[in-house]
C-alpha cells in the first residue's frame, strides 16, 4: 500500500463524508440524531469540521482512504483534546495501519499545541477500530449505554420519590460533592472538582424544564440520592440519564433502582422509546449498576494520557552531559 498522511483539505470533505457514511451502516445507527449513514448529513458534519482544528488525511495512489481530526478546548493551555465520532473513518482494508499511521501524524500536531489528554469516540460496533485503538495506548474511559424505556420488574417501593424543589438545592449540592468525592476513590481516581455554579445553574433549569427531571429519593426529610434526565442529544427518542448519585449510608436498599425505576416511567410518559446512560468503565459500581439493569453499550469514549515530559524530551534532547564517564 503506498498509504502517505497529509494535511486534511476541502477537496476531500466529499470522499471523507462517503467514508463516514459508509462506516457507520443505518442498521446499527438507526436511532441516531446524528444519522452518520446519511451522506448528506456527514458531508455538512465534516465541512463543519474542516479547518477548526487539526486534521490529516490518509492517502493511497490519490484515494482518500481514512481521515482523523480533533477538536480543541476552547482558549490556550487546555490539554484536552477530543476526536468525536463523526472526525474519523477509513476503509476496511487496511484498516489498521491506516488508523495507525493517521493518529501518528495528528497526536504529533496535538502533543506540539500542549494537547496530552486525547479523547476518541468510537462505536461499539467497531471492533477493528477499537482494537487498533489499543494498540496505541489508548483505553475505555467512558461507555455509552442504552436500554428500552419500559419499567424495571423489580423497584424498591419503600423508597419515597419525588421531584426536586428548589429548596432541595443545598441538599443536592451536597450529593453533587459527595459523587465527586466517590469518583476520587480507587479505581475511578479522578480529582474530585466540580464546578457547583454551573451545576446549580443546570439544576434550577430542570426545575422548570418539562423535558427535564429531576428526581429525587427522600427518607426522614433528608435527600439520599437523584437522578438527572432529559433528552439525549445524539440518539433520537432517547432521554439519557446524566448524573446520578445515592449517598454512602442508603447504598444496597434499592435507592438506585427506584430512582431508575421512577425515570423510566417518567420518559415512556413523555413518548422516548429508549433510555441512555454514560459512565466511566472504571467505576466498578456504576458499572455494575448500569448493565445490571439492562443497558447495552452502543459506544465508548477511549482516552490516551501523554506525559507531558515529551514536550522538552524529545529528539532534539541534549544528552552530552548524561554520557557515563569511562
Amino acid at each position: 500500500m503506498g498509504l502517505d498522511v497529509v494535511p486534511f483539505e476541502g477537496l476531500f470533505v466529499e470522499p471523507a463524508a462517503l467514508l463516514l457514511a459508509g462506516a457507520h451502516p443505518p442498521a446499527g445507527e438507526a436511532r441516531s440524531a446524528l444519522d452518520l449513514s446519511d451522506v448528506d448529513a456527514s458531508r455538512r458534519l465534516v465541512a463543519a469540521w474542516q479547518g477548526t482544528g487539526p486534521a490529516v488525511a490518509a492517502v493511497d495512489d490519490g484515494t482518500l482512504v481514512g481521515f482523523m481530526s480533533a477538536t480543541l478546548e476552547e482558549g490556550f493551555g487546555h490539554q484536552h483534546s477530543r476526536i468525536r465520532m463523526h472526525q474519523h473513518a477509513s476503509v476496511q482494508r487496511g484498516q489498521r495501519e491506516v488508523y495507525r499511521r493517521l493518529y501518528a501524524s495528528l497526536a504529533d500536531r496535538l502533543t506540539a499545541m500542549g494537547g496530552f489528554e486525547h479523547t476518541i469516540a468510537v462505536s461499539a460496533a467497531h471492533s477493528g477500530v477499537i482494537t487498533s485503538l489499543f494498540e496505541l495506548g489508548f483505553g475505555i474511559d467512558q461507555v455509552k449505554g442504552l436500554r428500552p424505556a419500559s419499567p424495571l420488574i423489580a423497584t424498591a417501593e419503600r423508597v419515597q420519590l419525588r421531584e426536586a424543589e428548589a429548596g432541595d438545592m443545598e441538599d443536592l449540592l451536597r450529593l453533587t460533592v459527595e459523587l465527586q468525592q466517590f469518583h476520587a476513590g480507587t479505581p475511578n481516581l479522578r480529582p474530585a472538582l466540580a464546578d457547583l455554579r454551573s451545576i446549580q445553574d443546570g439544576f434550577r433549569t430542570a426545575f422548570i424544564d418539562e423535558r427535564r427531571l429531576l428526581l429525587v429519593a427522600e427518607e426522614h426529610g433528608r435527600l439520599t440520592g437523584m437522578m438527572q434526565a432529559g433528552p439525549d442529544p445524539r440518539y433520537r427518542s432517547t432521554a439519557t440519564v446524566g448524573m446520578a448519585v445515592v449517598t454512602a449510608s442508603a447504598r444496597s436498599k434499592g435507592v438506585g433502582t427506584a430512582l431508575l425505576s421512577g425515570v423510566l416511567s417518567w420518559a415512556a410518559d413523555q413518548g422516548f422509546a429508549t433510555c441512555g446512560t454514560e459512565w466511566s468503565s472504571a467505576n466498578l459500581v456504576s458499572d455494575a449498576f448500569s448493565r445490571g439493569h439492562g443497558f447495552t453499550p452502543v459506544g465508548y469514549k477511549l482516552t490516551r494520557l501523554i506525559d507531558a515530559r515529551v514536550s522538552w524530551a524529545h529528539t532534539h534532547l541534549n544528552y552530552r552531559y548524561r554520557f557515563p564517564k569511562s
